[in-house]
Order: C-alpha cells, then structure tokens, then sequence
C-alpha cells in the first residue's frame, strides 16, 4: 500500500489502480484530465458505477482527483501519489548552427512538451513534466549536433 504525504490517508490497492488507469489516459499539462464519463469508466474497470463512486470520494475528498460532467481531473496531489513530479521541468539546449533544422524536426517528432525557439544563449526551451526530465535528456543526448543542455526543475509557481 503506498503512503500518501499525508499520513492521515493510506492510497489503498485500488485507489492507486483508479489513478494510475486514469493517468495512463490523460493529456498531460499541469493537471491530468480524462475526458470520460464516470459511467464510461465503471465499465472499463468491469466495476458498477457505485463502486466506483466509492472509490472516488475519498480521493475527491483528500484533493488526489476533481470530477466534472464527463471528466477527471487527477490534481498534483495525486500524481505525486502515483510517484509523478508534475511541476515542470526547463531544459535549455544549445544546437551547432548547421543541425538546427536536422535537430528541431528530429525534436519536433518526438513530441517532448512544449518546444520553444528562442533567441540568446541557447537555441531551445523545452518544457516537461518534471517526473520526464531525464527520459527527455536521455533523448537528447542522443541527438547528434546538441552542443549542450542547462535544466531547470520548478520549485514553486508564484503566481
């Protein structure tokens, strides 16, 4: 059984399953949406839409996940649960001036969060979830014509 930071409540066996079946189906941004229909859901889980209620309203309750009509929301709450750092991550990357164009469309595929161009000291600022920095990096320095990296991970957001 995984420990929340809260000591007050244990992630139980299934909790732990709800979230995890839910974050492999979310859109990752800062929060994870599943845009499903809780009945919908039940039946993926071959659970009853009471069962599922059950399941939900202590994680509703304690801030691991908000529902809507026809969507959950798992919080940071709940991805720090399941082992996730959602805050995001900042890697500033410089590229040999005759790659660029090889490297943002080897980049661009890839599809590893947001992607800037900018202009200064470094050519790149990707934007990750911090819990895939190092996915990301191990990416990276595979890539021939990457000269050099520079990361940042959020500690807090002020605003």
């Amino acid at each position: 059984m995984k420990m929340s930071e809260e000591d007050d409540f244990p992630l139980t066996k299934s909790a732990y399953k709800l979230l995890s079946f839910l974050k492999k189906r979310a859109v990752g941004e800062y929060v994870y949406r599943v845009n499903i229909k809780q009945s919908e859901l039940a039946d993926q889980l071959n659970i009853s839409r009471q069962a599922l209620s059950v399941k939900l309203k202590p994680l509703i309750e304690r801030g691991y996940v908000r529902t809507g009509r026809g969507f959950i929301e798992i919080a940071e709450k709940g991805l720090m649960a399941l082992g996730h750092y959602p805050k995001p991550a900042y890697i500033l990357v410089s590229v040999e001036p005759g790659m660029r164009e090889d490297v943002y469309r080897k980049i661009a595929r890839k599809k590893l969060g947001k992607v800037n161009r900018v202009a200064g000291d470094f050519d790149l600022i990707i934007e990750v979830e911090g819990s895939k920095t190092t996915e990301v990096l191990d990416f990276l320095s595979n890539l021939k014509g990457i000269t050099k990296t520079k990361t940042y991970l959020t500690l807090q957001s002020l605003s």
